[in-house]
């Protein structure tokens, strides 16, 4: 019995786990492109409770707690989003941060558990940069 509830909560575990779950966009130009940086810091609240980032409505991978995922975009204008599953009500939730890339620059943007599930906000590079010394990067190289 022991056993069947250890696998069972492994099997749990590894449908929660971080990494690709889409397509990350396509950049015809790398040369054009512009770099985002996502990162959710750690902490105990939510910890369990994996966020799936989507970019322009198309979800690209998942993120843990103590985590950061970097990836290409093409410049122009982009939607990002952070959803979950929770809050105070058990639905799926979506907060999302529109922003313009030019080629050549990194955006940065930090997740975090709320109370309505998880908010996704712009941060600057200095801020990014201290988060980003705490946490462990994904490999989105492949799903």
């Amino acid at each position: 019995m022991q056993r069947l509830i250890a696998l069972s909560a492994l099997a749990l575990l590894a449908g929660c786990a971080s990494g690709r779950v889409g397509e990350l966009p396509h950049v015809p130009d790398p040369s054009s492109a512009a770099k985002v940086v996502v990162i959710r810091a750690s902490g105990f609240v939510g910890a369990a409770n994996p966020f799936t980032i989507a970019l322009d409505g198309n979800d690209l991978f998942r993120i843990g707690s103590g985590e950061h995922a970097e990836f290409p975009v093409p410049a122009g204008s982009h939607r990002i989003a952070v959803k979950c599953f929770g809050g105070w009500t058990p639905t799926m939730k979506e907060d999302t941060e529109s922003f313009a890339a030019a080629a050549g620059e990194t955006r940065y943007f930090r997740v975090a558990p709320s109370a309505t599930c998880a908010d996704i906000e712009a941060i600057g590079e200095g801020t990014a940069k201290r988060e980003l010394g705490s946490s462990t990067a994904i490999n989105l190289a492949g799903p």
